[in-house]
């Protein structure tokens, strides 16, 4: 079904610069855009001299490592090569958050060794719940509260309200999402909005991985520019689109923890300046959410900075003004009742370490609140995110009883869809942030079950993630569209905004199933691109719009 070409069509700027125009100004657009396109296999040998090998940076974690490597074929220019992280990220990075040893990370871009394997179901230090580094933990500061932000003038339209309406058996598209990897040619990209729209959901996920796009500081190359007509594009086609923005370049990282795993930037200024010219140039009106970074509850995605909500709300608070300070500057003529919301990262369900490596989700997000979260926006355009994964266990379940069949992972509440739902609610409710939504911005449950490789054989999931293996892929559907009901019904459809499935194409990495990636395992279409159960029975559930 999805091929990955070696010579991506390049086009010159003026006809990037005029597709840009005509996204904007008509919906009836239909040009086709060059995107990012990686060819992975497991040795260069073979390849001609212009591959250039480049570790992909995963969602869920690493996805590189020494016998895995991606390769970029005729790049754009400049080339991501040096902008991906290398260093300090193990081989077998766990779903929700790598485990490593607890020696301090490599000065270089050198692999750390791989760690013990981990006790299935155990909240300890060598369990899939996060990082494991380096004791180096500093206390969160103590909150000193902030001054109001000020604002050009011009007022925004408030943001959408979304109310409960019962739907019988049949799901509201508005609230529910898939997230597309992007490193795709222009007609893969075009094929897998195809795939998001036969499946009937009304939103798509894409993840801005910064380095990628700014080599140095006010330099935005070609993958950038891209990635800006995607977007434009999806909108175009009727989905609503959120974007979540992570990995800060090198340029922008502390010089101690350059190409060591992911981080934010030493100055948070340098996070809004990035994302306000990404909404600049994409145009506020096809931007509908903005998720400020990814899991930095983790130290694999925190590196170089304090894990702690005090520390994220430094970054977040400067994101926020700069997104509000785009919308007021571009006001849609022909969407003048657009407003882009706000989501807070939604963090990695996981307990606190000993060594300061991760922060248990729920501590971390009431320090969002202790920092002051709850009054930053007086007309609700901030969402709280989650990642609101099951393991094994069905969506409906709570802690902390074994289903049948499942013999590790339900033995702490951060290993059920559900818990984690009330435990957010909670804590905003405690909050006085009862009137915000909770949006999901990842959930899924994962299996190899009917995944083969590329030779024909049965694939299966790596020892490192056993939970993969307790379910099979029936059950996956059923969880999955399980969970969608659930959400939608009281009193969840009083506060779950829209939920996005992880993932929809990640098997179609060349040589993702065959390595036995743990991202695989949550994808609805298999490596050939075909649907597996659980896209056919998301497919095939009513829906109304």
């Amino acid at each position: 079904m999805m091929t990955y070409s070696r010579a991506p069509r390049l086009l010159s700027l003026a006809l990037i610069s005029l597709f840009a125009l005509l996204a904007a100004c008509s919906p009836s657009q239909t040009e086709r855009l060059p995107t990012e396109a990686p060819i992975y296999g497991r040795s260069t040998a073979t390849l001609p001299p212009e591959i250039i090998n480049t570790p992909l940076v995963g969602q869920l974690g690493a996805v590189n490592d020494a016998s895995a490597t991606p390769m970029l074929a005729a790049q754009l220019s400049p080339s991501p090569a040096t902008l991906i992280a290398q260093g300090g990220t193990p081989s077998s990075a766990a779903t929700f958050g790598a485990v490593i040893d607890a020696s301090p990370p490599p000065p270089t871009a050198t692999p750390s060794p791989l760690p013990p394997t981990p006790v299935q179901g155990s909240p300890t230090a060598t369990s899939p719940f996060g990082a494991v580094v380096d004791p180096n933990y500093t206390p969160p500061p103590t909150y000193t509260p902030m001054p109001s932000p000020t604002f050009p003038s011009g007022t925004l339209p408030p943001p959408a309200t979304l109310v409960p309406v019962g739907t019988g058996e049949a799901l509201r598209a508005d609230l529910m999402g898939v997230q597309i990897h992007g490193f795709l040619t222009d007609d893969e990209f075009s094929a897998m909005l195809d795939r998001a729209a036969e499946l009937g959901v009304g939103w798509v996920k894409f993840q801005l991985a910064w380095e990628l796009y700014e080599p140095a500081q006010g330099q935005f190359n070609d993958f950038y520019r891209a990635k800006v007509l995607n977007v434009q594009r999806a909108s175009i086609r009727g989905f609503k689109t959120l974007i979540s923005v992570a990995k800060a370049p090198n340029w922008a990282r502390p010089p101690e923890v350059r190409d060591v795993e992911s981080g934010p930037p030493s100055n948070p200024q340098h996070l809004a300046d990035f994302i306000a010219a990404f909404v600049r140039d994409t145009k506020p009106e096809f931007i509908d959410a903005i998720e400020i970074w990814n899991e930095p509850n983790l130290i694999r995605e925190w590196r170089g900075s304090t894990i702690s909500g005090a520390d994220y709300m430094r970054y977040f608070r400067p994101a926020y003004e700069a997104i509000l300070r785009e919308q007021r500057a571009q006001p849609s003529t022909l969407k003048p009742n657009h407003r882009i919301m706000v989501i807070t990262a939604g963090p990695a369900p996981t307990i606190t370490l000993a060594d300061g490596s991760t922060m248990g989700d729920r501590e971390w997000l009431q320090e969002l609140y202790n920092n002051g979260l709850a009054t930053l926006s007086a007309d609700g355009d901030i969402g709280v995110g989650a990642h609101s994964f099951g393991w094994a266990n069905p969506p409906e379940a709570r802690c902390c009883q074994a289903t049948s069949g499942v013999s590790g992972w339900y033995e702490h509440p951060s290993f059920y869809f559900r818990e984690t739902l009330d435990a957010y609610r909670q804590i905003m409710v405690r909050n006085g942030h009862g009137a915000a939504r909770l949006w999901v911005t990842e959930f899924g449950w994962a299996t190899y079950d009917g995944l083969r490789r590329s030779d024909g054989t049965p694939a299966s999931a790596d020892a490192s993630v056993g939970w993969q293996a307790l379910i099979n892929q029936e059950q996956q559907a059923a969880y999955i569209v399980r969970a969608f009901r659930l959400a939608q019904s009281a009193p969840y459809n009083e506060f779950v905004a829209p939920m996005m499935l992880w993932n929809l194409n990640f098997t179609l990495i060349p040589g993702m199933v065959d390595n036995s990636r743990e991202e695989a395992g949550f994808a609805l279409l298999d490596s050939q691109g075909n649907p597996r159960p659980a896209f056919i029975a998301l497919r095939a559930v009513p829906k109304v719009r």
